[in-house]
């Protein structure tokens, strides 16, 4: 059996855009949370540059990930908040120990 994959997630808004990135975000997490192999799903939002966000991840298996970028919720942020990011940077990781 495959160990699970971590994804942190960081993402970075255009100025003025936290408030709506936050609030697409927000309707992001229940919905990856319920989602089959979903493992972890957190939200986080930077102490010191509140533009920044940072999700940690936790997928059962590469498969499992893969189908949550498929998922309507996935996508429909995508469409409605993608356009208000600056960046997005993905570090995934097979966990160890």
């Amino acid at each position: 059996m495959s160990s699970p994959l971590t994804l942190i997630a960081t993402l970075t808004t255009l100025p003025g855009q936290a408030d709506a990135v936050e609030a697409g975000l927000r309707l992001l997490v229940p919905a990856s949370q319920a989602e089959t192999g979903c493992l972890q799903y957190n939200l986080h939002r930077h102490q010191q540059q509140p533009n920044i966000f940072i999700m940690v991840e936790q997928w059962q298996d590469a498969a499992a990930l893969s189908a949550h970028q498929q998922t309507a919720h996935f996508l429909h942020f995508g469409q409605t908040c993608g356009s208000l990011l600056a960046q997005v940077d993905h570090q995934l990781m097979q966990r160890i120990a």
